[in-house]
């Protein structure tokens, strides 16, 4: 079979390898670059910016002092993104994948690149998000590439973005003014978590305008629903991407690309995974990829939302999972030795129990992120609480925070 994927995002190129194990793969890219929105402007350049102040935060609780600078960080994003897209094309040249840059979209069940027609069996669609570009306004992505400093910043967005470049922001001692029409930081977490990550977040000296609409943006200025103007050497937004369904509106969508539970899209020989379906995460887009390979190839594998953890990369680090309802109890890290240890008492687990079954869970701690994902995977494999009770976690660690909470029950 000849099959063409469409993005080489994630979702794209965990497609285009499971398929070009057995068939003739095209992947199609808009951009001069490899790797999406992820490699190129989001989780990679991001988290490279990050790690250093994640480091610098960890000193200072041991009364250690290191500074970096922006310029700095922006050179540690911008190697890493290009790693990355450069290890993406190498990959995908290995593995006997061609690559053609250029426009594609579908005509009367057509595909068409570059105005020319593909005669293809089928279709991966993994174009991800765009974003609507207003003149004046700089977006989150732009923080890794654009040569400029500044002593003050407004954020407009308390979401992932939003929460993780303003506590950077803020670490490295910017002014940092961050603005949302909700009333709390990841309002569709737990109440107690958001509250807590919104209290830190005054703490630390963000100053927070919630519940607050923005009425008008410029390059300097942000001006509130309610006339007030605030002011500052940069603003950066964001909120509001969209689905990159541009060329492909034949497929239904609403507006995400509305896919069965096999990722098949309105038309039969077309698959879609990752942000176009509205999964939002690396992780979940490159395992929509290979559900979506793997179906194109004969399989019957269902696209399995249960269990799938997020991260937001500040320090603390907020990890979560699946849903809080149930009996829900938690544990603050004062209880635990390691966090003792290494003086991170701030933070806490909460853990949701329903059924004799981990439903979900949120933490606000020192390594969320890997006491998240054991959590995600008991409850993707529906491992019962009587039966994990028998789990050792090593001593002194973060994951007691789990067991010690599950000898509670």
């Amino acid at each position: 079979m000849k099959i063409a994927v469409i993005g080489s995002g994630p979702a794209g190129v965990s497609a285009s390898l499971e398929l070009a194990k057995n068939n003739k793969v095209v992947l199609v890219e808009k951009e001069e670059r490899l790797g999406g929105t992820c490699v190129l402007y989001g989780c990679i350049p991001s988290k490279a910016m990050l790690h250093p102040i994640h480091l610098a935060s960890e000193l200072e609780k041991l009364g250690k002092n290191i500074t970096f600078d922006l310029g700095e960080l922006r050179k540690l994003g911008q190697d890493a993104s290009y790693r990355l897209s450069k290890g993406v094309e190498y990959m995908l040249e290995d593995n006997g994948v061609e690559v053609i840059h250029g426009i594609a979209s579908l005509r009367s069940g057509q595909l068409i690149v570059n105005n020319e027609t593909i005669q293809v069996d089928y279709v991966v669609l993994a174009t991800g998000t765009y974003r609507e570009v207003v003149k004046g306004i700089i977006y989150s992505e732009d923080l890794p590439y654009l040569n400029k400093d500044f002593k003050s910043v407004i954020i407009v967005g308390g979401d992932v973005g939003g929460v993780e470049f303003g506590w950077m922001l803020r670490k490295l001692g910017k002014e940092v003014v961050l603005v949302d029409k909700q009333s709390s930081l990841l309002p569709y977490l737990d109440k107690e978590v958001s509250n807590a990550i919104t209290n830190y977040f005054s703490k630390i000296g963000v100053r927070l305008y919630l519940n607050r609409s923005v009425k008008e943006m410029k390059e300097k200025e942000v001006i509130l629903e309610n006339g007030e103007k605030l002011t500052a050497d940069v603003v950066y937004m964001t909120f509001g991407r969209k689905p990159s369904i541009q060329g492909f509106e034949e497929i239904n969508h609403n507006p995400f690309v509305i896919v069965d539970e096999y990722l098949r899209t309105s038309l039969s020989n077309v698959f879609a995974a990752g942000d176009i379906i509205g999964t939002h995460t690396a992780h979940e887009a490159m395992y929509a990829g290979k559900i979506a390979a793997t179906n194109i190839m004969g399989g019957k594998k269902v696209f399995n939302k249960q269990g799938i953890p997020k991260v937001v990369y500040t320090h603390p680090t907020i990890a979560y999972v699946g849903s809080m309802e149930g009996k829900c109890v938690k544990i603050n890290l004062v209880e635990l030795g390691r966090a003792i240890t290494e003086k991170e008492i701030d933070g806490f687990l909460k853990l949701c129990i329903k059924d004799d079954k981990i439903v979900g869970a949120q933490a606000f701690m020192k390594d969320a992120e890997e006491v998240i994902s054991l959590i995600s995977f008991l409850i993707r494999y529906n491992i019962k609480v009587n039966e994990i009770k028998d789990y050792v976690a090593p001593h002194p660690s973060y994951i007691e925070a789990l067991t010690e909470l599950l000898n509670r029950l």
